[in-house]
């Protein structure tokens, strides 16, 4: 029940982003995050994250044509998920996660359109990523990010949509 709820959270957000990233208007702008903002806003989601049974948090920071930013923190593991219209950037903030890549979705279920979910990745390949690293998954690649118990991760990720062909 709850990868149920986390499931439907989090494709009512990609859902809700790939309207916004489509309908963001275009401008030239600037925008600064600074490590101190992040931070802040990182304490802000780790208590969040902690007190919830899916064990993550996540905030949309800004959007713009063509991608937006988010900053997430998990203190458990999540599901396996696929996304056919953007590609995810990770940056690490704090932490280390295991992300898989590749292999196949166990138990696939579209929870909407171009958005895929499951219970995890099988045979994919392990990344261990720590503060500072960055991992770049195309559109299209399975991928799970697990914790550690007891362990967190916190990450900045910028999400690219595909170019509409």
């Amino acid at each position: 029940m709850r990868t149920m709820l986390l499931c439907v959270a989090l494709t009512t957000i990609s859902t809700s982003l790939v309207g916004q990233v489509a309908q963001a208007p275009a401008a030239n702008l600037v925008d600064v995050r600074t490590a101190a903002a992040i931070d802040a806003e990182a304490k802000i989601l780790m208590n969040q994250a902690k007190n919830s049974p899916s064990g993550t948090a996540g905030v949309a920071l800004e959007t713009y044509p063509g991608h937006l930013t988010m900053l997430t923190v998990r203190v458990k593991s999540g599901g396996a998920e696929i996304h056919a219209g953007f590609n995810d950037i990770f940056i690490v903030e704090d932490g280390q996660a295991d992300v898989l890549t590749g292999g196949t979705v166990v138990d696939p279920k579209q929870v909407s359109l171009g958005e895929t979910r499951g219970s995890r990745v099988e045979g994919g390949t392990s990344h261990v990523i720590r503060k500072g690293d960055v991992i770049h998954i195309s559109a299209n690649v399975p991928h799970q990010t697990t914790v550690a118990p007891g362990e967190t991760f916190t990450y900045y990720v910028i999400k690219v949509a595909v170019p509409q062909q």
